[in-house]
């Protein structure tokens, strides 16, 4: 059977882990897929701002050009080197993302203003290539030519620049020159990434050929540092870079997620037109474990909780379910009790629930009644009968060979001449209570108590092999416990019991006896009266235990047999043998 405890704290443990997993695990997912949406928001929203920021860098840039180039219409006089130093550099000076800016006339002169080595200086007539003479001899405001070109290297200085071009006239209207204007890339990535690192995110731009536009590696390097080709992405140590450029150049820019190396980052795409030739990408990179790693610690924590209210409602549903199956307990082992008629239950409160004190208060008025039930009729009885009734075994009266055992008191009369009915009931209570020692030990039943004599029988209900012996046992018995009692009598200045004793073996009709309102275990039949015969004898003959030949005959052990006399007992026709048996 399983125990209300052991039920009542699964059951608590299962409510609370399916409860707590179910509520912990909700949240825990709805966390998640709120920070993954949170932050799919937050990388739109960064690769949109970064596309406007590129679009507004471009604005700039063109308002810039068209200033400078308006200054040097109005106010350089066929533009002599002096003049246009005096305009460009400073431009030059309080522009951050300008590396250099060259002026070039229609005579293929020109003038260069720029940043070198943390300064700015200018130079005349340097080295350019032919193509850029040939826009600037041919390039007119307005004709097509003009913007922004694709990166390339400088000529002299081999640095990776993006390149503004700009044709303007005199202020009569006259092509004169052509302005070039160059932006480096690790300047670039300075004004393009400002949000780089933030939360682990990464913010890249380049060109549909895979040319670094913008990028954190480039961030505060060497603004002076030679290239042999243009920068890409398959050059930087960035394979992540490497794996959104793979991606868009196969399926374009609509994802949100890429593996890399066993790792999933989330990804958001910005295509950017109109900036030159090539289209300009604008991506943001963050790994997934930066944005569910604070999810991922909050499970943790979640869990560790969950953990701790599981421990602590399993203690508590063992500590209700032990005040609950306590008592329970206690009453079913004394429900048990019954059974056998060991009646003993505490009367101290154990249990902190009403209802169960109820039923230990009613079980306790139960036991009472049995207490009561048990001084009336023999205990040893009614635990046996009930045994057997248990078995499926029935008490109807029945022809049983039994072995009978009769007790009276010598000289009760005058013993009990002139005492009090307390006094005469206390001496035979204690008086029985050592007889009756003795016989239930041995398994006897005692069948009932007339005045001073006690009437027990061997073998019913229950079958005893040995019951003849059983019954001399106890007899011997009686005397030795009888001989101690008295001897308590005459130390307190009291008259000695002498008892006598009469055991007879014979056939008899056993079971239950009496009306339907009130039966009786007993035994009737020749032998009962043959028993009584005996003990009486004792007085005539001066013998305090005589036993029948029929009890020697169905006795197995060896004795110490006395012949003591030769009877014809009234109701019987032959001579009945007389034994006693001396005490050792």
């Amino acid at each position: 059977m399983t125990s209300v405890r052991v039920v009542l704290t699964v059951g608590v443990a299962v409510f609370v882990f399916v409860i707590g997993g179910l509520v912990g695990g909700l949240s825990i997912w709805g966390g998640v897929t709120s920070a993954l949406e949170l932050t799919r928001s937050s990388q739109i929203q960064q690769t949109a701002k970064l596309a406007e920021t590129v679009n507004a860098f471009v604005q700039k840039v063109e308002q810039d050009v068209l200033t400078i180039a308006d200054v040097l219409s109005e106010s350089a006089q066929e533009l002599e080197n002096r003049a246009v130093i005096h305009v460009l550099k400073p431009f030059a000076e309080n522009k951050e993302y300008l590396n250099d800016i060259t002026l070039v006339r229609k005579n293929r002169t020109n003038v260069w203003v720029g940043h070198w080595q943390g300064r700015v200086t200018a130079e005349l007539n340097i080295e350019l290539d032919e193509e850029d003479y040939r826009y600037a001899i041919r390039g007119r405001p307005g004709d097509g030519t003009e913007g922004f070109d694709d990166v390339y290297l400088e000529t002299t200085d081999k640095r990776p620049v993006v390149s503004y071009t700009k044709h303007f006239s005199d202020c009569c209207g006259t092509p004169v020159g052509t302005l070039y204007l160059d932006i480096g890339l690790a300047t670039l990535s300075e004004a393009l990434s400002q949000d780089q690192g933030k939360d682990q995110r990464s913010v890249f731009v380049f060109d549909s050929r895979g040319v670094v536009i913008a990028h954190p590696s480039m961030i505060g390097a060497d603004a002076y540092k030679v290239f042999h080709r243009l920068p890409r992405i398959s050059d930087l140590d960035d394979p992540v870079a490497s794996a959104v450029l793979k991606k868009i150049q196969t399926e374009g820019v609509n994802f949100y997620d890429i593996q890399v190396q066993d790792e999933p980052w989330l990804v958001s795409v910005a295509r950017m037109q109109a900036i030159d030739e090539k289209a300009w990408y604008a991506v943001s990179v963050v790994p997934r474990r930066a944005v569910l790693g604070p999810m991922i610690d909050r499970a943790w924590m979640v869990g560790i909780i969950g953990l701790l209210i599981l421990v602590a409602a399993v203690a508590i549903a063992w500590v209700m379910g032990r005040s609950i199956s306590t008592p329970v307990s206690r009453l079913a082992l004394a429900a048990d009790a019954v059974r056998t008629l060991n009646i003993e239950m505490p009367t101290e409160r154990v249990s902190r629930f009403s209802e169960l004190n109820s039923a230990e208060q009613a079980f306790r008025a139960m036991l009472t009644g049995l207490e009561v039930f048990i001084r009336y009729v023999p205990k040893n009885l009614v635990r046996r009968l009930i045994q057997l009734e248990s078995k499926g075994r029935g008490v109807e009266a029945e022809e049983r060979e039994v072995t009978i055992l009769f007790t009276d008191i010598a000289g009760y009369t005058s013993i009990s001449d002139g005492m009090d009915p307390k006094s005469l009931a206390e001496l035979l209570n204690n008086y029985f209570e050592v007889l009756v020692q003795p016989v239930t030990g041995r398994g006897g039943t005692v069948d009932k108590f007339i005045g001073d004599a006690l009437m027990a029988f061997w073998n019913a209900p229950d079958h005893q092999e040995d019951h003849a012996d059983l019954a001399l046992a106890a007899a011997l018995e009686i005397q030795k416990v009888t001989q101690a009692f008295n001897h308590e009598r005459v130390a307190k200045g009291e008259k000695p019991l002498v008892t006598r004793i009469g055991v007879h073996t014979g056939r008899v009709l056993v079971g239950n006896i009496g009306a339907s309102e009130r039966m009786n275990y007993t035994i009737v039949g020749d032998a009962v009266n043959t028993t009584a015969r005996l003990e009486a004898l004792g007085k005539d003959i001066g013998e305090t235990l005589c036993i029948s030949s029929d009890t020697r005959e169905a006795a197995q052990a060896d004795y110490a047999w006395r012949e003591v006399h030769r009877v014809t007992l009234r109701g019987r026709s032959q001579e009945t043998q007389v034994y006693s048996i001396d005490l050792v």
